[in-house]
């Protein structure tokens, strides 16, 4: 199944952390409901939803059927209410190494 990497940013004055709105944003859509939404949507996490810290960024890896099934995902827990999102396929190493030699060398 394909994997997508999630990734959300966000201002501190926007920050669930300092933002009452935001807060309860959060606290409902990715710490109540997500569990059952990504199981209802067929998204399994292979690397759960991790804050960077000190920051303003999280991160996940996901397993899904589509790219758009993991945008609606993102649009059904809220996480883009308070974040800038973006979510790109991703390819592990060694099937990118395998597939090498299939693309021309174009610098010498």
């Amino acid at each position: 199944m394909p994997q997508y990497v999630i990734q959300a940013d966000h201002t501190a004055d926007i920050c669930p952390s300092s933002n009452a709105r935001s807060r309860a944003r959060a606290m409902e859509g990715m710490g109540q409901q997500l569990p059952k939404l990504a199981e209802q949507a067929g998204v399994k996490f292979i690397v759960e939803p991790l804050h960077l810290d000190p920051g303003h960024r999280t991160i996940a890896v996901v397993e899904a059927p589509s790219i758009e099934v993991v945008a609606q995902l993102v649009y059904d827990t809220g996480l883009s209410q308070w974040n800038t999102v973006e979510v790109a396929p991703v390819t592990p190493i060694a099937e990118m190494m395998a597939r090498i030699d299939d693309s021309p060398i174009i610098f010498p």
